[in-house]
């Protein structure tokens, strides 16, 4: 699984930094053009983990994460071959569905590892991630200053598409195929690990409509997962480290070209493949929230480094970006181990997990258009507003009590 996602995203990120400047250099897109594309490109990543979530529990994890890495293959080839705004546009759309299905891995990786060793688990996923990547941005970089972006869509096309064959040939199945037997099982009063089950009729199944809107529902009935859920969703709500509004700010606000843009965000890369796999194993030994609180304290504070960079100065900006996602990316391993220890029961973590997901992203997909907005008014706007909110979320996690294993359903 290592492999085959360093292949994949060493291919994705060779381009994926420099869509923004993409659009507007190609396209003469506006900042609220490109938010508005970015949000449905979000809204479909959100609405998407949930029904992959469902398919992941019905015919398993690795046939999910396969189509996955089809779609995403399909949706840089579209991105080489367009020469119209609108089909860019779906491009990106496509892009979206794809890593919404990947999301599935997630719970693969945490029914690779025990519960005290989940967040390392994540942290080390992660790594491996972005130690192959580590090169793309600034390769991307220097080609797109000499070449233009054809070479990096159709290279990035490629190598996803190896990943996808890589992943059908060594990915190992962590779903038992007695859980997916049928695709619907519903245990009635069995604990976890016991095989008593009864497999429903297609007639008495529930539908998928009923099965999504039953994961929402018991997100709204459980209070501590529904606090994690708004709070998550309320920090970083308008600009994350992977926004559009990012890679704005770089190149029109602080006056840094696609080279410099490459060698700022492989330098960050770089940092983080490393720090990944502390920060997993720090979730472990100081527990979920602490390390979230850590992460969100340090993001808030390092973002403001790279927004008051003089114009033109690499050296500034690439410190406080650097230090900006290092703690930006502190709190995902701690995240995903949270999120997974809500639902031990194996059967529908899927879907749940992907539910979560989804109700965190959704907010985001209106935020993003307004980020565009404010980008507009003056560039540094929506670092102040996400600021703010920031502080909201924060104080409502140090409120929080952090849960403990425990059967969500």
């Amino acid at each position: 699984m290592g492999l085959s996602s360093m292949i994949a995203t060493f291919g994705n990120t060779l381009w994926f930094y420099f869509l923004p400047i993409y659009y507007t250099e190609v396209f003469g897109a506006s900042p609220l053009l490109i938010t508005t594309i970015y949000a449905i490109w979000s809204a479909i990543a959100a609405l998407g983990s949930a029904p992959a979530g469902v398919l992941a529990d019905k015919f398993g994890r690795k046939s999910i994460i396969v189509t996955s890495s089809l779609i995403s293959a399909a949706s840089v080839f579209v991105f080489a071959f367009s020469n119209i705004f609108l089909l860019s546009a779906l491009a990106l759309a496509l892009a979206g569905l794809g890593s919404s299905f990947f999301k599935v891995t997630y719970t693969l990786v945490a029914e690779s590892a025990s519960f005290e060793k989940r967040g390392t688990a994540f942290g080390t996923f992660q790594a491996l991630q972005s130690v192959a990547s580590a090169a793309s941005p600034i390769i991307g970089g220097f080609t797109i200053s000499r070449n233009g972006y054809f070479p990096l869509f159709i290279i990035g096309g490629i190598l996803t598409l190896l990943a996808a064959i890589a992943r059908i040939l060594f990915i190992r199945e962590t779903l038992p195929r007695s859980l997916r037997r049928s695709g619907v099982i519903k245990a009635l009063g069995v604990g976890e690990g016991q095989q008593e089950s009864i497999e429903l009729s297609s007639k008495d199944a529930p539908s998928f409509t009923t099965q999504f809107f039953s994961g929402f529902k018991k997100i709204v009935g459980h209070k501590a997962l529904l606090s994690l859920v708004l709070i998550y969703s309320l920090y970083n709500l308008l600009v994350d480290q992977n926004s559009p509004i990012t890679q704005l700010y770089a190149n029109s606000a602080l006056g840094l070209n696609v080279a410099s843009i490459g060698i700022l965000f492989s330098a960050i890369l770089l940092v983080l493949a490393a720090s990944r796999f502390i920060f997993g194993k720090l979730a472990d030994k100081i527990g979920r929230k602490r390390t979230v609180l850590i992460s969100w304290i340090g993001e808030s504070t390092f973002v403001y480094i790279f927004v008051f960079a003089p114009r033109g100065y690499l050296g500034m900006a690439l410190i406080g970006i650097t230090f900006w996602m290092l703690f930006g990316v502190m709190d995902a391993p701690a995240i995903n181990a949270w999120v997974a220890e809500l639902f031990p029961n194996a059967r529908h973590r899927g879907f749940y997990m992907g539910v979560f997901y989804s109700a965190t992203v959704i907010p985001t997909v209106p935020a993003l258009i307004l980020s565009g907005y404010l980008f507009s008014i003056q560039p540094q706007l929506p670092f102040y507003a996400n600021s703010a909110l920031g502080v909201i979320a924060l104080l409502l996690l140090i409120g929080l009590k952090e849960p403990t294993n425990h059967e969500l359903e």
